[in-house]
């Protein structure tokens, strides 16, 4: 079976998509169920902040809310569903980017001292992967790129010190919306207390 050079790209774009959902599916569920993050050491608690790892102590802290490893592993686990379906390829792609950055800063930050520079190296090898996806499809991103960027026009034409009302407008709405939500911010505050 002889593969023509458009088919050979097709499959290599194809492999890519699948090795970033398998790993985002990985990843995202091991946040999920609490096997990514927390202390591999309980005596690490025991020594002085200034003598614990940048790695471990990362790891602890992201190990205490659970609903932020919840939301980031549900992202992780998102991407990795879009990725893989035909139809929201492009939209996995882009939808992986930032949570593949995220989890690159993540790495370069606090596991080098423990790992090396080997899970930065990987994530970065991730993000080119996810960039040729992006790349192969690029027709496609550019019809997109241009769709979005035609800008949007309002309705009516207004003056020009419309303008300058519209800041202080939108602390307004902002100082009304927080008034408007504080009873559910102080029934959310006491039921957490």
């Amino acid at each position: 079976m002889k593969l023509s050079k458009a088919q050979l790209f097709d499959f290599i774009i194809l492999t890519l998509r699948w090795y970033l959902a398998v790993y985002m599916l990985g990843y995202g569920w091991g946040k999920m169920t609490g096997g990514q993050f927390g202390l591999y050491d309980p005596a690490v608690l025991e020594k002085p902040l200034k003598e614990i790892g940048k790695f471990q102590l990362a790891w602890y802290l992201f190990s205490l809310d659970k609903s932020f490893n919840i939301i980031v592993g549900l992202f992780q686990i998102i991407g990795a569903i879009l990725i893989v379906i035909n139809r929201t390829t492009l939209i996995g792609a882009l939808w992986l980017l930032p949570v593949l950055g995220q989890i690159f800063l993540v790495d370069l930050a606090f596991t080098t001292d423990m790992f090396g520079p080997a899970l930065p190296v990987r994530l970065a090898g991730m993000i080119i992967a996810d960039l040729f996806i992006l790349y192969y499809y690029k027709d496609r991103m550019i019809l997109a790129w241009n769709n979005l960027t035609m800008g949007v026009t309002t309705m009516l034409r207004y003056k020009w010190w419309v303008f300058i009302l519209l800041p202080l407008l939108g602390l307004l709405t902002d100082f009304a919306i927080g008034m408007i939500s504080l009873p559910f911010r102080l029934l959310i505050g006491w039921l957490i207390n």
